[in-house]
């Protein structure tokens, strides 16, 4: 008899159990992470379920992870339970809770997407800790693993004009990669062009960027064109190593001091003035000798421009005794004299330009 009862019982229960149905999850966690930052995921429960729910919780299920990545994985919080009872339907609403699970995926962990399986169990029911247990859930966590590495870029000007003594080449330094930068060291290339270079700190967190300057010490550096490498090199915080170089092309445009014009010459110009006259007077050796004087006046006093006229005008003459007539040539001793004493120096060159006329 006692049989019979149970089992009428257990009939009349088989409707009301398979009537539940199952809680709602919600899941908030991050798509990709770096290595060594904490992972939270939060796990939101909706009683869905048609009663009240009891010991409800989540845990990541560990013997689902592949043991070579398991050692990686530092778990803070792995097993989280959600609030009991959980009411269906109290004054109209459904009851809700929500908890985290914690962890971090510790160095040494190679970059890529790892899968965290996290379980929900519970049970349902009007009775104390619940009747029937819930159907249990499985969600596959995806999750980035990205490793933190700085990447660092120069931004400056390519070309830059040098006009005086000390030129100066502002510089900025930005990291856009994921990890911080350290032991960060300019230098530049090549040595014939020194520099100073001013850079406050060795070190470049993510996102952040630095302004320095290149100091250029040009008073050893003539007028032309120079390939400036600007050469950077740091380091991540394993200590493994990177660099770059950036070329700016240096314009140096020195400016001559001004020159100091030259002396009034009253005494070139006097001899200058009788060469002439002498000339259109038809007194050719008079006007060699007074151009020769006039010649050595003007060099003497730095007239370079005046002393090339002069030797212009005795050419000049001499073209024109040698177009004239041969005999000029009665008068060459005498020309020749008067050559060697206006200027020994002058007067030598001139020499070999009169036998070469055949004066």
């Amino acid at each position: 008899m006692k049989k019979l009862v149970l089992f009428l019982l257990f009939m009349i229960g088989m409707p009301y159990v398979l009537s539940f149905e199952n809680v709602t999850l919600e899941y908030d966690y991050p798509s990709q992470v770096l290595v060594g930052e904490e992972v939270e995921i939060k796990v939101k429960l909706i009683n869905t379920a048609g009663d009240n729910v009891w010991e409800c919780h989540v845990k990541i299920d560990k013997e689902e992870i592949p043991d070579y990545v398991l050692p990686f994985i530092d778990f803070k919080v792995d097993e989280a339970k959600f609030k009991a009872p959980l009411y269906y339907m109290k004054n109209g609403k459904n009851g809700e809770d929500q908890v985290s699970l914690k962890f971090v995926f510790k160095k040494g962990i190679r970059g890529g997407t790892y899968s965290i399986p996290v379980i929900f169990s519970g049970r349902v029911g009007p009775c104390k800790d619940g009747c029937v247990p819930l159907p249990p859930q499985e969600k596959k966590i995806k999750i980035a693993v990205i490793i933190p590495k700085p990447l660092l870029s120069i931004h400056t000007n390519e070309r830059i004009e040098v006009k005086t003594d000390e030129a100066r080449i502002p510089f900025i330094i930005k990291n856009s990669g994921t990890g911080k930068a350290e032991n960060i060291v300019i230098t530049t290339s090549p040595e014939n062009i020194p520099t100073k270079i001013d850079l406050n700190g060795s070190t470049l967190a993510p996102g952040e960027e630095k302004k320095g300057e290149i100091i250029i010490d040009a008073t050893k550096l003539s007028s032309g064109i120079y390939s400036l490498d600007i050469n950077l090199t740091y380091s991540d915080q394993d200590l493994n190593n990177a660099g770059l170089k950036k070329t700016v092309d240096i314009v140096v445009k020195k400016e001559s001091p001004p020159t100091t014009p030259p002396k009034e010459n009253t005494k070139g110009d006097m001899y200058y003035t009788q060469g002439l006259q002498s000339f259109s007077e038809g007194s050719y050796r008079d006007a060699i000798n007074s151009l020769i004087d006039a010649e050595l006046q003007y060099m003497s006093s730095g007239d370079t421009e005046k002393a090339l006229e002069c030797r212009a005008k005795i050419e000049s003459i001499i073209d024109t005794l040698t177009a004239e007539n041969k005999e000029v040539n009665r008068d060459r001793y005498y020309l020749l004299i008067g050559l060697l004493t206006g200027s020994a120096i002058s007067g030598i060159g001139l020499l070999l330009l009169i036998y070469s006329k055949g004066i």
